[in-house]
């Protein structure tokens, strides 16, 4: 007789340093990259206002995409963890100067064997989250009256589904080509969810 002990989803030594290291230099790069610096300060309120679109792009379309691949390992029984990448951070930070941000903050670690099927599943649960997240702020953007709102909801839906996009992209170590292997209309589906909603959120 066995018993099965569901895997606890937890953090592992030093990851939330890792993480939040990560969170931080990624919303100064986009604070920096949607802000007139460092051409001019912003007023507070204009300061607070980019600081809130800098935070919620970061959480929503870094913390939780890499959550969720750490969260579908961990339930196959693979221990998972985030790292930074130093060198990747620099760049983020050093290239939001030029009006650009090239991200590549880290990744989730997963130690162990998957399989081909759990392997594209892990991958494709952080685009998913990007598109669930993007389709979420879309609305919202549809429904808002508040001019200023909708450009937040807006900016933050594309951000999403931008980065799922590039993430599907089937170029290693893209989440894209361990979809694209394991099942190709699961990878067609979410690109094709991905385009669209680029496409809806610049057309309207």
């Amino acid at each position: 007789m066995s018993i099965y002990i569901r895997p606890r989803f937890r953090f592992y030594p030093g990851e939330l340093r890792e993480i939040g290291i990560a969170l931080l230099v990624l919303t100064i790069s986009f604070f920096i990259l949607i802000s007139p610096l460092p051409f001019r300060l912003p007023s507070p309120m204009v300061a607070l206002y980019y600081i809130l679109i800098s935070l919620t792009a970061v959480l929503t379309a870094f913390f939780v995409h890499e959550m969720s691949h750490k969260f579908i390992a961990i339930k196959f029984g693979y221990p998972a963890a985030f790292r930074k990448w130093n060198l990747g951070l620099i760049i983020a930070l050093l290239s939001s100067f030029f009006g650009i941000i090239f991200a590549a903050p880290g990744a989730v670690y997963i130690y162990g064997y998957p399989s081909r099927r759990e392997n594209g599943i892990i991958s494709s649960a952080g685009p998913a989250s990007n598109i669930i997240i993007g389709f979420i702020f879309l609305f919202l953007s549809f429904v808002t009256k508040n001019f200023i709102a909708l450009l937040f909801f807006r900016y933050i839906a594309q951000l999403n589904f931008f980065l799922s996009f590039f993430n599907l992209l089937p170029i290693p170590p893209m989440d894209g080509l361990k979809v694209l292997t394991w099942r190709i209309e699961i990878y067609i589906s979410l690109m094709i969810l991905s385009i669209a909603g680029l496409a809806i959120g610049y057309m309207i």
